[in-house]
């Protein structure tokens, strides 16, 4: 509320108009992203119902090192994105009270008017102000996790489906039967993974879209008010950190979307590369079953608009920049 009047009452400062909606957008994306969140609480627990299934959880010593290498990988790149988040957080309360100091006035970290004179409770309102950036960077970067992990799973899952296809060689002394079955167990393993993929994308669809349209309009006023704030303020630096946050939680949809459309794409490749040629005809129709369903990749979609991929991320780069642009001729103007 403070930060919508404080909009109203500069409607003809085009700095602080988009200092205002800088602020304002972020916490848009991450209202809805918590909404949906909570609206969708119960189909979470479905994904971890869906992979601790037998078939998902009886794993041999190779898959389950493919399993380790995923998740440290992506446990690393997690941690870069929560340091990130915390040296905003820190940002935040930090920077305004140095500039305080060092200007003689009473600065908060929202751009925000109060009905009342704010210097009255100024430790009040600056922690308050300080602990609501820091539930909310806590809560933003908690569902970001959530999604990048359970991608990552279901990424996993189809590298180790991938190695079954491979270990499908033909051994004439190990019988008809078993090969069967080891291939329909592929065309389970296959229809389970797209089963966890789907749920994923339902859960997590609604708010990933509004963090991308969120996202576009964040970076590009960031990048504007990197263009205008002094850089002696301090203020500049956490603009870059800010920038390099939001930056970085737009490439993790984006980065292991487009990793999952991969290897689902891989899939073809598997299939080709073992000796399928010296297969029963059965087989080979169980295998053209599993190809004619990879022709399609999984893709993970926002709302079914959006192909979480690096296409999509240029995309969204491009658009804020375009809009950068725009604002930097209005302001030279």
């Amino acid at each position: 509320m403070a930060v919508v009047m404080n909009f109203v009452l500069s409607i003809t400062d085009i700095v602080t108009i988009t200092e205002v909606l800088l602020f304002s957008m972020t916490q848009v994306g991450f209202v809805n992203k918590l909404v949906n969140f909570h609206r969708n609480s119960r189909k979470v627990a479905t994904l971890d119902e869906l992979i601790s299934q037998d078939i998902f959880t009886r794993v041999t010593v190779a898959e389950m090192d493919i399993m380790k290498t995923s998740f440290q990988r992506c446990q690393k790149v997690l941690n870069i994105f929560l340091v990130s988040c915390f040296g905003v957080t820190l940002l935040y309360g930090v920077v305004p009270a140095v500039n305080g100091i060092m200007t003689g006035t009473k600065m908060y970290p929202f751009p925000g008017k109060f009905p009342f004179n704010p210097d009255d409770y100024f430790v009040l309102i600056y922690g308050g102000e300080v602990a609501t950036v820091a539930v909310s960077a806590w809560n933003n970067g908690a569902m970001d996790c959530l999604f990048t992990k359970h991608t990552v799973i279901a990424t996993t899952l189809f590298r180790i489906l991938r190695k079954k296809i491979k270990d499908l060689h033909y051994n004439t002394n190990e019988g008809e039967r078993p090969l069967e079955n080891r291939i329909k167990h592929c065309v389970r393993y296959y229809n389970e993974i797209i089963k966890y993929v789907s749920a994923i994308e339902n859960i997590f669809a609604y708010g990933i879209l509004v963090q991308f349209m969120c996202s576009a309009i964040v970076i590009c006023l960031t990048g504007f008010q990197l263009l205008v704030v002094a850089s002696e303020s301090g203020q500049s630096g956490l603009l870059v950190v800010y920038l390099f946050c939001m930056m970085f939680q737009l490439v993790l949809y984006c980065w292991y979307g487009h990793m999952l459309m991969e290897e689902s794409n891989r899939i073809t490749e598997a299939c080709y590369a073992i000796n399928w040629h010296e297969m029963k005809i059965g087989q080979q129709k169980m295998l053209i079953t599993i190809m004619e369903r990879a022709k399609k990749p999984i893709a993970l979609k926002a709302l079914g608009i959006f192909r979480l991929n690096l296409s999509t991320l240029m995309t969204i780069l491009r658009s804020s920049y375009s809009y950068f642009a725009v604002l930097q001729q209005i302001y030279r103007k």
